[in-house]
């Protein structure tokens, strides 16, 4: 498994809020979150749920062409996101990563196999609206980092990501 995915226990700094807490701050907060927003469209949406935390979120691209969080079910989500709360404290601790090693380390805890680092995610956008959404754009932004790191992991070429979101499709 890559370094991305960071295997110490979390934080301590990170107990103290609940997961939503944590994940808007986060959004907030991170320079690389909000570069990565600002390629998001009207409609693009992810709903979101905790493991150890009860109700739905969802994060979605505002009027003003940044990201909003809050609480409630997705109305039309591209993606579907379940996550722990070492998989969100290991990408929530990253406050000054920029949009590569966050799409990096998104993808490595999609990709893990330990249940407390795994990031369960199904798509339920088609490649057309994703990239109408802005969802492509996004991992251009990640830029080079993130296309070596899909490359090392077997998706090369125009079809690499469409392979890789027919995968995820739910």
């Amino acid at each position: 498994m890559s370094d991305q995915v960071d295997k110490r226990s979390d934080p301590p700094a990170m107990h103290a809020a609940g997961a939503d807490t944590i994940l808007m701050n986060f959004l907030l907060g991170s320079s690389g979150a909000r570069l990565a927003a600002s390629s998001l469209r009207s409609g693009a949406e992810v709903g979101v749920t905790f493991t150890n935390l009860a109700g739905e979120w969802r994060i979605f691209s505002n009027d003003a062409g940044g990201i909003a969080f809050e609480s409630g079910k997705a109305l039309d989500p591209d993606f579907e996101l379940r996550i722990p709360p070492r998989a969100l404290n290991s990408i929530c601790s990253r406050l000054d990563a920029d949009v590569g090693d966050l799409g990096i380390a998104f993808f490595e805890h999609i990709k893990a196999r330990e249940p407390d680092l795994k990031i369960e995610a199904t798509v339920h956008s088609g490649l057309l609206k994703l990239t109408r959404r802005g969802w492509l754009g996004v991992i251009a932004r990640g830029g080079s980092k993130v296309v070596m790191w899909m490359a090392q992991k077997g998706l090369r070429g125009p079809g690499a990501i469409a392979t890789a979101i027919a995968r995820l499709k739910g």
